[in-house]
């Protein structure tokens, strides 16, 4: 059986993800990818995104939070629009794929498990981010 994709894999983890952000006593994500992949195989992809985020939360949250439009806070976006944010800054911040990847990934994702105000919106912030990991031009 082949591992899953990249894509396939930011999937799975945006439901793990959403599932522990719905249920924070969960602990059990390996029974939880067992849920989400239905016995497909996958690679150190998925776990290291899964892990990296939980683990990094608080600092992804804060790199957020600092490029939200004014009036805008953490607390005030919605679940799967924060987890999808928290994907694509968490690969950025660790050079995992470049930033356009990351942005039409993130997109991808929105359009799949949210609506299209959340795609805008989410196009929005991750545009306010690019200065700040795009590598300028010398």
């Amino acid at each position: 059986m082949a591992n899953l994709t990249r894509h396939e894999s930011r999937q799975a983890a945006f439901q793990v993800l959403f599932a522990l952000e719905k249920d924070p006593q969960s602990n059990n994500i390996d029974k939880l990818y067992d849920i989400v992949l239905a016995g497909k195989d996958y690679d150190d992809y998925l776990p290291r995104l899964v892990n990296g985020i939980l683990g990094t939360k608080t600092e992804l949250d804060e790199q957020i939070a600092a490029h939200l439009a004014d009036g805008w806070a953490i607390n005030r976006l919605n679940k799967a629009d924060l987890i999808i944010l928290r994907l694509a800054v968490y690969e950025l911040l660790n050079n995992l794929v470049p930033y356009k990847v990351a942005i039409d990934e993130a997109l991808i994702l929105t359009k799949t498990f949210s609506d299209e105000d959340s795609r805008k919106f989410v196009n929005g912030v991750l545009k306010n981010f690019a200065p700040s990991v795009v590598p300028k031009a010398e």
